[in-house]
């Protein structure tokens, strides 16, 4: 059974009043919802209150939700308007603590974890340089798309703008980190490769 009709059946059996669906749900995004809350905002305690928040209100308006046919961009969407309600300002003002979303990215990478420590902070530095110069949307629409597996739907949805909106964003992103990352994908071509 595919993961998506699997969560189809879980929130309908949660919207019947199952506690352990709902607790299947939680226990499957939890993680996925935290490294996407921490690019967001990273505040740890906030991430995690927000989806406590988030859990916690579901099951108190289970009886009036909708059918969602994307369980994953669905709760992505409720963390980020979320954290936005928890925090009273706008999220895309907070910086994005860019170190540890590099941590984020090497540790996706078995292979870059078999480098050597000089090679990885050189590559981790070039990666750096290159997201520093995305704007703080195309780093989340980026973010959303490749690190979540999200549609460009899905992740137009979690972002609240249309699908060529996140096309635009992605567009610009693959304009600029071609540019800043030409020399390290020359230098290691197989790394990305995968």
């Amino acid at each position: 059974m595919s993961i998506a009709k699997n969560d189809i059946e879980l929130w309908l059996s949660f919207k019947g009043g199952s506690e352990r669906a709902l607790e299947r749900l939680y226990q499957r995004y939890f993680p996925a919802l935290s490294r996407y809350g921490y690019r967001v905002m990273p505040d740890r305690l906030l991430v995690e209150d927000a989806i406590q928040d988030i859990f916690v209100d579901l099951w108190r308006r289970r009886e009036y939700l909708s059918e969602v046919e994307h369980v994953k961009s669905y709760l992505f969407r409720a963390l980020r308007n979320q954290l936005f309600r928890n925090t009273r300002h706008d999220i895309f003002e907070a910086a994005e603590d860019i170190d540890d979303f590099l941590d984020y990215l090497s540790s996706l990478s078995t292979e870059q974890q078999s480098i050597d420590r000089e090679t990885q902070l050189n590559r981790s530095q070039s990666i750096q340089n290159a997201l520093a110069n995305l704007s703080n949307r195309q780093r989340e629409a980026v973010h959303l798309r490749f690190y979540q597996g999200l549609s460009l739907d899905e992740a137009a949805e979690v972002m609240g703008i249309r699908k060529q909106v996140v096309k635009n964003l992605l567009s610009k992103s693959y304009a600029v980190l071609r540019i800043s990352l030409k020399t390290l994908i020359s230098l290691f071509p197989v790394s990305f490769a995968g």
